[in-house]
């Protein structure tokens, strides 16, 4: 796909992964970018960061678990003129209560936000990308889906389904023309290592830090922007990671390393 002049909404573009793909995407040329995200001064900070690059922000605050607001953005934006591009990026870690200790509320919440609205997001993105001859909808999964070593238990299995969920939708893109991806960034340096609701490192998160080399948001934007403008790119697992990952559990036919 050629980013000039198209439209794309990102899901936790107020920060990290977000902002440096909406950015990234408002320097290819891209329109109009719908900023959603439930930091209000982060998102028009991110807003203006891709005005000052030559496209327009639209910042929608919404919790992505709150699926009526979801909704109502991507309808709003289909009435404004439809979307290109989908970036369904927004995640949590489940911060100090780790599994088993994790509370339901908790539980319920990781997978609200971290499974529910992405497959919501794609399902809403698809819905009104077919009509108007496709489009591209990234997700955001993470390298702690090929592996145990990852002390987020929670977190690294709904990322496993974010992944095996794209992978899935390939099929998709013969009757509706979108694509589905997924990126998998290993550690990078975004907010959402602060998980502890104080903006403080969780305990478990200091020898990770410690012992990684942790690749920076505008990196895995780069992986993001690869994915939008490749067509070839159909149901693939893009890992953009400093170290090494274990695809095993994987279709390795599909998996490609970025970098």
């Amino acid at each position: 796909m050629i980013i000039s002049g198209k439209v794309a909404l990102i899901t936790g573009a107020g920060s990290g992964i977000g902002r440096a793909t909406a950015v990234a995407l408002a320097q290819k040329g891209a329109a109009r970018i719908w900023i959603v995200d439930r930091d209000d001064a982060g998102a028009r900070e991110t807003a203006a960061l891709v005005a000052a690059s030559g496209a327009e922000g639209i910042v929608r605050i919404v919790d992505v678990a709150d699926t009526a607001a979801l909704t109502g953005v991507f309808e709003e934006a289909a009435r404004a003129g439809g979307l290109d591009i989908v970036f369904n990026n927004a995640g949590v870690l489940v911060g100090r209560e780790l599994f088993p200790e994790t509370s339901l509320a908790r539980l319920q919440a990781i997978i609200a936000v971290n499974i529910t609205a992405v497959v919501l997001g794609t399902q809403l993105a698809i819905s009104q990308m077919s009509p108007r001859g496709g489009g591209v909808v990234i997700n955001t999964g993470s390298t702690t889906a090929f592996h145990s070593r990852h002390r987020d238990y929670l977190y690294a299995a709904t990322k496993a389904a974010v992944v095996s969920f794209s992978a899935s939708c390939a099929p998709l893109f013969e009757t509706t023309g979108v694509r589905v991806n997924a990126v998998l960034p290993g550690l990078v340096n975004t907010p959402i290592l602060l998980a502890t609701g104080d903006g403080q490192l969780a305990d478990y998160m200091h020898p990770i830090l410690a012992n990684n080399v942790a690749l920076a948001p505008e990196d895995i934007a780069r992986g993001v922007i690869a994915l939008i403008e490749d067509d070839t790119r159909i149901g693939e697992q893009l890992v953009v990671s400093a170290g090494p990952a274990s695809a095993a559990a994987f279709d390795q036919s599909r998996i490609r390393v970025f970098g």
